[in-house]
């Protein structure tokens, strides 16, 4: 025999008891007034537009990560076009290669896991222009404007993602 004391939630559609002041799945206001129940959906939906454009963000800031594997894979045109007459640029190559690969994968993975995808993509990415820099300084200069939009780009993703995570936790979607 089913409880008859049992409703499901105005918002959430999730299982409570008559005696619950509070859903215990989402917090709507189940003993509010109907101006609180109101003032709570509202809420909740002002957040979950919230949620999608920070959604947009981060993805738009994963797909700087493909991006950086682009540009870095573009970049074997200028090394094969202008080596130096004794210089090996297999190594050059390789290494070029798989850095290319390395932010090819983190783009992917940061399908599932935006914020280490992108925090391990932005401390790649300043890594290697950081070693570059030491044993060339003026590679800094190089590309200046790209760097800085790249850089940009990913801590503003890291932002939307550490922000969309509290949304979700507040929205109990996590």
């Amino acid at each position: 025999m089913e409880n008859e004391n049992i409703s499901y939630c105005d918002c959430c559609a999730v299982k409570y008891d008559a005696v619950d002041a509070f859903c215990k799945a989402c917090g709507f206001p189940l003993q509010g007034t109907q101006q609180e129940q109101d003032f709570y959906i509202s809420e909740r939906n002002v957040k979950e537009i919230e949620l999608i454009d920070l959604d947009e963000k981060v993805e738009r800031a994963r797909n700087s990560l493909y991006w950086i594997s682009g540009l870095t894979l573009f970049s074997l045109v200028f090394v094969a076009f202008k080596p130096a007459p004794d210089e090996d640029i297999s190594f050059t190559v390789i290494t070029t290669i798989i850095l290319s690969a390395a932010f090819l994968g983190l783009a992917v993975w940061g399908k599932t896991r935006a914020s280490t995808a992108l925090i391990s993509g932005l401390s790649l990415y300043l890594i290697i222009h950081i070693l570059n820099a030491l044993f060339d300084p003026l590679t800094i200069f190089s590309g200046i404007i790209v760097k800085v939009i790249i850089i940009v780009y990913l801590v503003k993703g890291i932002k939307s993602v550490i922000d969309r995570d509290k949304i979700r936790k507040e929205l109990n979607l996590v």
